[in-house]
């Protein structure tokens, strides 16, 4: 029986990054451990240069930092009496099994303590691809103790039970990334809030303001809408902790808004073309946007807000590249893809030489003649991995810009909005201590009203009615309660019809960016409706709202049958996405 456990050989800080590398390779081959290194051996390498050509592969594919290599320990039970010959005919298969013709590796079977245990060490780096070897979470009890097992069963050795993980994971890597993405948006908008408080509820109401939903019954919690997680404003800084927050709502702060945008006027605006001026205008829409956040909900728009930067390098390639219109966008992404793939051919021209060179290496003789045929090549690969660098991102910019929904926040503003410098901007004051007053409350449409409860369009009645009622308290106003229970249906009701109006609107939107209706792939509008496959009557009511506002009438069968054909689409990609998501992260080993 015997027990695999892997080790992460990570980069030194010192000035030879591989120096951790060198001192285990240097380890597992010591002497007096291997019987004078007759329980040594290698593969895709020489014993004596095995360290030079590790890092010469990582030179040659750029990747001398971060993780140097992996360590592999297999430790025999004392209780089988395990012999050197046994231990080595374990470990060497396990290498080659594990490994092929990818890596460099050097392993060793150590005799210096009562039970036999072996040990390998490969370079991280793939000798054929560049990529580098990737050991997930589970790679123990998924791939590596059951090779081990494999090679023990063979020589009649008892094995280790592997353990197989079935429970997939709550949350898919990218969406927990983005989840914690907002935490820094959430902490500058609540010091920018706290700032300029008066007291703590003039500081929830900015909050509310700017479209963050606080948690009922717990601490100053907040949630951005759209995301999934609640976040502890006072585990993010402790001057929100409740008997820090009354101290600094108090304190005499100057307000200063962050801004995830920046001033736009000096970019090129004249002599543009209609595509062109379409992105100005949204990174116009965004700056005001920011300077009106708190009567636009301005959170939702935190991902074009933090991707301004990102959209400002699409604006400057369009002009730059006297981009004018979609189709000079597609032929510049064709011309980058050819440059692409030329620098790719050439550079895996000098990976597949390399590769066999090293393969072929059985004496020193060849590997000096490889050293210098390396040292002739490595200038024409730094450059084209600089060109490379370049192209590559030319290419992720024509892709974004092909995507780039221009239609964001244009609804909230009006044509003749005007840039003012950022110090005029006016933080919202409470309109009355008691948050807001009933008089406020009866001049209000329901969907405000159910604003100012915080009711969503996903509360069922009972919670409609629980934030309705504790409002009615705030604003000192009694009422009966059937006459209160029917008020907060109504609110309900208004917040679900306007949910799909406003998503109605936004669907009508990016589809008219596109071209008219009826040539559009049906792949294109399940993209903009993103129905909700388990809610059909809010799907079709969405489908009828588009419709209506794009002037599209279909009757009868037709209508049915466009619905069907766009939920269908919906339904495959949600499936797709699933099980997507229920992989291991980083799923595979990076070859």
């Amino acid at each position: 029986m015997a027990i695999t456990k892997i080790l992460n050989i990570k980069e030194s800080k010192g000035r030879n990054p591989a120096s951790h590398l060198e001192n285990a390779l240097q380890y597992i081959q010591n002497p007096d451990k291997t019987e004078k290194c007759i329980l040594v051996g290698s593969i895709n390498c020489l014993l004596d240069t095995a360290f030079e050509q590790m890092v010469e592969t990582k030179k040659i594919f750029h990747k001398t930092g971060n993780r140097q290599g992996y360590h592999i320990i297999i430790s025999f039970s004392p209780e089988e009496n395990v012999s050197a010959e046994q231990a080595m005919y374990v470990i060497e298969n396990f290498a080659k099994d594990v490994l092929g013709d990818d890596y460099e590796a050097v392993y060793a079977v150590h005799t210096d303590r009562e039970h036999m245990h072996g040990h390998l060490i490969w370079n991280s780096v793939n000798m054929t691809t560049g990529k580098k070897y990737n050991s997930p979470k589970g790679n123990w009890k998924n791939h590596l103790q059951s090779i081990t097992n494999k090679y023990c069963k063979e020589l009649g050795l008892g094995v280790v039970p592997a353990e197989y993980s079935k429970s997939p994971k709550n949350i898919s890597r990218d969406k927990w990334e983005k989840e914690m993405s907002m935490k820094e948006i959430i902490l500058r908008d609540a010091k920018m809030c706290v700032y300029a408080a008066g007291d703590v509820e003039h500081f929830k109401y900015l909050m509310r303001s700017l479209g963050y939903i606080l948690k009922k019954g717990v601490w100053l919690e907040v949630q951005a809408p759209g995301f999934r997680y609640y976040h502890s404003l006072g585990k993010m800084d402790e001057m929100f902790l409740e008997n820090n927050l009354k101290y600094n709502v108090a304190m005499p702060w100057k307000v200063h808004p962050h801004y995830y945008s920046k001033n736009i006027h000096y970019l090129k605006r004249s002599n543009l073309s209609v595509f062109q001026k379409k992105y100005y205008a949204k990174m116009y829409w965004i700056r005001i946007i920011e300077q009106k956040r708190f009567k636009v909900n301005a959170v939702k728009y935190a991902e074009d807000l933090k991707r301004f930067h990102q959209l400002q390098d699409e604006y400057l390639m369009l002009v730059n590249n006297d981009i004018r219109d979609f189709s000079d966008l597609l032929d510049y992404r064709s011309e980058q893809e050819k440059k692409m793939k030329e620098i790719d051919n050439r550079q895996q021209e000098i990976y597949r030489r390399s590769s066999s060179k090293k393969r072929a290496i059985k004496t020193d003789e060849q590997y000096r003649d490889y050293q210098l045929w390396h040292l002739n090549v490595q200038k024409e690969l730094d450059e084209l991995k600089m060109q490379k660098k370049e192209v590559k991102k030319q290419m992720g910019l024509a892709e974004m810009t092909i995507k780039e929904k221009l239609y964001t926040a244009s609804y909230e503003v009006s044509e003749e909005e005007e840039l003012i410098e950022d110090e005029a901007i006016e933080i919202p004051q409470m309109k009355s201590s008691s948050f807001y007053s009933y008089a406020d409350y009866l001049g209000s449409t329901d969907v405000d009203k159910a604003g100012m409860a915080g009711i969503d369009e996903n509360d069922e009645v009972v919670a409609a009615y629980e934030k309705l009622n504790d409002l009615y308290k705030k604003m000192g106003h009694e009422v009966d309660i059937d006459i209160l229970f029917e008020e907060a249906k109504r609110l309900q009701v208004a917040m679900k019809k306007n949910n799909v109006e406003d998503k109605s609107e936004i669907v009508a939107r990016e589809l008219l960016e596109f071209c008219p209706y009826k040539y559009l792939k049906t792949s294109v509008k399940a993209d903009a409706f993103k129905f909700d496959v388990s809610d059909a009557s809010g799907n079709m009511k969405l489908f009828m709202a588009v419709l209506g506002k794009l002037g599209v009438k279909l009757e009868g069968d037709r209508l049915n049958e466009e619905y069907q054909m766009i939920y269908e689409e919906s339904v495959k990609r949600s499936a797709e996405k699933e099980k997507v998501e229920n992989k291991i992260w980083n799923k595979g080993r990076g070859r």
